[in-house]
């Protein structure tokens, strides 16, 4: 997030509070515009024409927007209609065909109001499914809050059973536990998350979810419903077994066996290899009423035998470099379609390397029907010639009954002959499909294919050839690569036993009972294609991803984007008139405490650890995972090995430093002028500041401001975000604490978010 431009109403707000002298021009030193901003909607649909074909809506905007206003008369009671637009209606392969949805997207005709909102509808009622809205003002949901997190869930209980009076709700107290542990910024508004499950019968409804966001003034900016599926069947709460007989019997049968697994880094982009032990086979789930095992998509009484591990064997072909026009014509040989009215059309063909090094050419194309058109891209390795993602993107309606000229046994040795031939480089490590490991897909034109990878006899998780073969003619309908290029594998030999392994695993093992959507490939077995759910027990030991690592016998997190809980998140540390604050900042790992017992609100800080608290206050910090791609320091005494290197970079980008300085002062101590300067600059306000012959000095230690900031502390201390004390003293001389940067950087916050700011992504 950069933020840039002041309003001349903050500079008459300056002279106001007597920082300026009032001399005419004194606004003329800023440059504003006024570009008009494109907005970016909840959903991800951008502010432009749809380009799918609108048809003739059953129900009117009039009506909509009463609808509208009827549920949220406080917000757009008073909008025109002409603010309203209605939009194309989506379409969900699993819903039912006669479920009708409609979709309003709100934009106020005034260019200089960012407000705007979108809403979708479903059925006759009009019920809410999807709501979001970018409030003109967040200011006011900044620190501190206006409504606890306790009160937020109230008011977020209370909006689901207002747009969905007929159902029931839970909250969901595990869901959305975890985030990134990255710092949030204090320009961001408070938000609470919140996620309810679905009730039926006191029993939560495994794929019936609703979600609400409540800002930290009380707004709800955010709801997504549970998705229609038509009439509900449910089997009846009577009859079950009791979840100790059901947990101690899948203890008993549980059985495990040694694997890899590959585990990636987001942040540096490192993949590491570790040995776990797995289940096998893999239990989906417990049917509630008769304790029989949900594996592959089928019920069965006991566990199958597990089967030996068959490797494919192949001919090595020569792997020889490919050129962008023989890329081309691979790509159209694949591509190639005899539906009549349909042209394929080749969009682009583009270089490019992956974040893994492997360089490949990426293949745009699209089928075109008329005015209409689908498509998406390849990608295929430069030096080998082979196919590394695949897709031959085709008009699918999950209703239409697809001919199965091809079995699944058939399909198998297809898949393989395709493997021979276009994806054949370390063909020689990969085995047939696992029985225990497959999943149940809901296609029903394809049969799917995982061939896993294997390393010194091992599965190897998360690597294998992904392969998709058409049931009606047998073609080739997906093949995706997953190898990972990893230098060290723990040996199997430093794994603990596998009794160790079971009984902790049996000791992680817990259950809860969920309704479960049963459907397969969009429908279910039943002519009336009634949703039918069954009872089942399902795994709840997963709450928080894990991993049983065999070397240590320890369980580690599993989560794929490394998100974790703040390790700040439970500290709290005193102090008598910042504490608030303080803690506010730390808790958002804006502030980092390495011993809460130690930590003293009241130390003096140097320019590199405040620096550090102001950017991670204003934008979010991203670690570049490669260092040698680091653009060259913008300091001579910073390089991009610097622990501060990422800060340094977005601080110039922002504006806060200047690079006029060959260098940067790391570790001397930040001053109060110091701070000023950096606080306008932030601002964009350094033009304003440099001409400091207009400003009023009405402080008594005037005289101890170094010439160059003197513009810099009369504006921040006018802007109330540097004060005088009441002898009239500003101390520009004085040096910066934790405490006194929390109060201020809030301050600074709250003025660059409100409207007299405009923010610029």
């Amino acid at each position: 997030m950069e933020w840039k431009k002041v309003s001349i109403l903050t500079l008459s707000s300056a002279i106001a509070f007597g920082g300026m002298a009032p001399i005419a021009n004194a606004a003329e030193s800023v440059t504003t515009d006024s570009e008009s901003i494109q907005f970016e909607q909840g959903d991800g649909t951008s502010n432009s024409s749809s380009s799918v074909e609108e048809t003739e809506a059953s129900v009117s905007i009039e009506e909509l927007v009463s609808r509208i206003k009827e549920i949220f008369p406080e917000k757009f009671g008073s909008a025109s209609e002409e603010d309203f637009r209605l939009e194309f209606t989506p379409y969900y392969p699993e819903e039912e065909q006669d479920i009708e949805r409609f979709r309003v997207s709100y934009f106020p005709r005034s260019t200089n109001n960012p407000t705007h909102a979108s809403f979708e509808f479903v059925g006759e009622d009009l019920e809410l499914s999807h709501f979001y809205y970018n409030p003109e003002n967040r200011s006011d949901a900044l620190f501190p809050p206006k409504v606890s997190e306790e009160d937020a869930a109230k008011l977020a209980a209370a909006f689901i059973e207002e747009v969905n009076p007929s159902g029931s709700y839970e909250l969901n107290e595990d869901a959305n536990r975890y985030y990134h542990n990255r710092n949030l910024p204090l320009t961001e508004p408070i938000e609470y998350r919140f996620t309810f499950d679905k009730l039926k019968d006191g029993i939560p409804v495994q794929s019936q979810t609703a979600s609400v966001t409540v800002l930290g003034n009380g707004e709800i900016t955010q709801f997504n419903g549970p998705r229609q599926s038509g009439d509900e069947e449910y089997e009846a709460a009577t009859g079950l077994l009791s979840k100790d007989v059901v947990l101690n019997q899948l203890k008993e049968d549980l059985a495990i066996e040694l694997q890899y697994m590959i585990r990636l880094n987001y942040e540096t982009r490192e993949r590491t290899a570790y040995l776990t032990y797995r289940e096998i086979p893999a239990v989906q789930g417990i049917s509630a009423k008769d304790g029989k095992y949900k594996m592959n998509g089928e019920y069965v009484d006991e566990f199958s035998e597990e089967v030996e591990i068959k490797m494919l064997t192949a001919d090595k072909k020569s792997a020889d470099p490919i050129t962008k026009d023989e890329a081309k014509e691979l790509a159209k040989k694949l591509l190639e379609t005899d539906e009549e009215g349909t042209t394929l059309h080749i969009e682009g063909v583009m270089e490019r390397e992956n974040p893994d090094g492997t360089e490949v050419y990426e293949i745009r194309y699209m089928y075109r029907t008329g005015n209409s058109g689908h498509g998406s891209s390849i990608e295929i390795k430069k030096d080998t010639g082979e196919l590394l993602r695949f897709s031959a993107s085709r008009n699918y309606n999950p209703n239409e009954e697809v001919d199965e000229n091809v079995s699944m046994e058939e399909a198998v040795e297809i898949a393989v002959d395709y493997i021979e031939s276009y994806a054949y480089t370390n063909m020689d490590e990969y085995a047939y499909p696992i029985t225990s490991n497959n999943v149940i897909y809901g296609r029903s034109d394809r049969h799917y294919f995982s061939f896993p990878r294997v390393k010194d006899g091992l599965i190897v998780a998360g690597d294998s050839i992904n392969v998709g073969i058409s049931k009606e003619d047998g073609s080739l309908v997906s093949l995706n690569v997953n190898r990972s290029e990893v230098d060290e594998w723990p040996a199997v030999e430093d794994a603990v036993s596998k009794e160790t392994a079971l009984e902790a695993i049996k000791g992680n093992i817990d259950l809860k009972l969920y309704y479960v959507d049963e459907r397969r490939n969009g429908k279910t077995d039943t002519e009336t294609q009634t949703l039918q759910y069954k009872l089942n027990y399902l795994r709840d030991d997963n709450r928080e991803p894990s991993f049983y690592n065999a070397v240590s016998g320890e369980w580690e997190s599993s989560d794929p984007y490394g998100r974790q809980e703040s390790p700040n998140e439970d500290i709290h540390i005193s102090h008598p008139w910042a504490e608030e604050e303080l803690n506010f900042m730390i808790n958002n790992n804006i502030i980092t405490v390495e011993d809460p017992e130690t930590f003293n609100g009241d130390k003096i800080l140097t320019k590199g650890e405040a620096l550090e608290i102001l950017s991670k206050s204003l934008t979010r910090i991203y670690q570049s995972p490669y260092a040698e791609n680091r653009e060259e320091s913008p300091f001579t005494n910073i390089d991009s090995e610097h622990p501060l290197y990422d800060v340094i970079v977005r601080s110039v980008e922002t504006g806060i430093l200047s690079t006029d300085e060959g260098t940067f002062g790391v570790d001397e101590n930040l001053t109060r002028e110091n701070l000023s300067y950096w606080y306008i600059r932030a601002l964009g306000l350094d033009a304003v500041a440099k001409r400091h012959e207009i400003f009023n000095y009405n402080f008594n230690d005037v005289n101890q401001i170094s010439g160059k900031y003197r513009g810099y502390v009369v504006l921040a201390e006018s802007l109330g975000l540097l004060t005088k004390n009441d002898e009239n003293n500003f101390r520009p001389q004085n040096k910066i604490t934790y405490a006194q940067i929390a109060i201020a950087n809030l301050r600074l916050a709250k003025l660059i978010t409100s409207e007299d700011f405009e923010l610029i992504n």
